[in-house]
């Protein structure tokens, strides 16, 4: 059961409007503006003195409550990245791959989780193994078929940010332990919203901007990186934060054979973080966890489910997987572009804010919506569709 108290006084700023675009973008709680704004206030009131030591910390807390959300063994297991596209590329360029390699991606994957491999393959010729989708789809079976001596790595995202649709990560994580293979998630239109266990799902990486369920800002991401393959990852980049030790100039331009990596994920962190979002994420993901990430799951699903048998007389095309357990908190609808006018203006007069590109919307759901929004929700497609028909 969701603390709806709690909630409310986290989101009041939202008043009457109706916030379900947390697939584009974060509407961050109280708690966190506040974070954001106090970290700055600080560091002028302090001319900046220790900011760094202090701020790690907090970074050390971060990490503790990312690891506790994603049920991760080991709080080392997670870093601190600028964004979703990032972490992806460190293992894109870290991974140890020789020439016949290759990696496996779905066709419906975003740019964050497809361009890195693109690169990848056009720099060091790995083959890139795309396994189409079925209307949409992401079928576990047809990924898992793809998988050849030759694969090291399988990359999907948790929900596709397209159509909403949640893979089963559970068949793709044990397949992949199975033969060897590293098991890659993007988890950023999931985390926050659905309950990712990376132990449960056999997940090797998981990589998430925090500006979307996460309830961060823009700026930041998280790496996790099992203990058991961190090793093999190198990291293209360096930095005195990304090593265990290190000795001052000159004695450092004189040898150039050794650098002594930290042995967890925190070799993938170059330089100083963006200890103001990491502290902003920190009230987040703070708030999550009070709130319970398996009660928002079931909440989320619920809700989901609630506002799609409101949508079902609906003549406009709306994007369902065959099986529930695929639903993702994402409900998305297309209609005759045309009316896009006229759908920007139903949409403004219920205070609806969500992603609408031409003939498409999309709406995510998270735990601070409710039936009663889903109900306005729903009679305002209805009127949508009448433009329709």
């Amino acid at each position: 059961m969701l603390n709806r108290k709690l909630i409310e006084s986290e989101f009041s700023f939202l008043g009457e409007d109706i916030f379900l675009n947390v697939s584009s973008v974060v509407m961050p709680p109280i708690r966190v503006q506040k974070a954001y704004e106090s970290f700055m206030q600080d560091y002028i009131a302090n001319y900046g003195d220790d900011i760094v030591p202090k701020a790690w910390d907090m970074v050390s807390d971060t990490r503790k409550k990312v690891a506790q959300l994603i049920h991760a063994v080991d709080s080392l297991e997670v870093a601190f990245v600028k964004n979703t596209c990032e972490g992806v590329s460190i293992l894109a360029e870290g991974y140890p791959f020789k020439e016949g390699d290759n990696v496996i991606v779905a066709d419906q994957e975003h740019q964050a989780n497809l361009f890195p491999w693109i690169n990848l393959h056009q720099r060091k010729n790995v083959d890139l193994h795309v396994v189409k989708s079925r209307d949409g789809e992401i079928n576990a079976d047809d990924m898992i078929a793809a998988i050849d001596e030759n694969t090291k790595i399988l990359t999907v995202s948790a929900v596709q940010f397209s159509t909403g649709f949640f893979a089963d990560l559970h068949k793709l994580g044990a397949a992949c332990k199975e033969k060897n293979v590293i098991f890659m998630v993007d988890g950023i239109q999931a985390l926050g919203r659905l309950d990712i266990d990376v132990q449960a799902m056999n997940i090797d990486w998981l990589v998430a901007g925090t500006n979307k369920g996460l309830l961060g800002t823009l700026g930041a991401g998280i790496v996790y990186c099992t203990n058991r393959i961190v090793k093999d990852i190198i990291p293209p980049y360096a930095s005195y934060q990304s090593v265990i030790s290190h000795v001052a100039p000159p004695a450092i331009t004189t040898n150039f054979d050794f650098l002594e990596w930290h042995p967890n994920a925190r070799r993938f962190e170059s330089g100083n973080l963006s200890y103001n979002c990491i502290n902003a994420i920190n009230k987040g993901i703070e708030l999550i966890l009070e709130l319970g990430i398996k009660n928002i799951d079931e909440y989320v699903r619920q809700l989901e489910m609630y506002l799609r048998k409101q949508l079902e007389d609906l003549d406009l095309h709306v994007v369902q997987a065959e099986d529930k357990k695929n639903w993702g908190g994402v409900v998305c609808v297309y209609y005759p572009s045309h009316a896009d006018e006229e759908v920007i203006s139903i949409l403004r007069r219920h205070k609806i804010h969500c992603t609408m590109r031409g003939g498409y919307i999309r709406l995510g759901i998270d735990f601070y919506n409710t039936q009663e929004q889903m109900d306005k929700v729903s009679a305002a497609l209805h009127e949508v569709d009448r433009i329709n028909r």
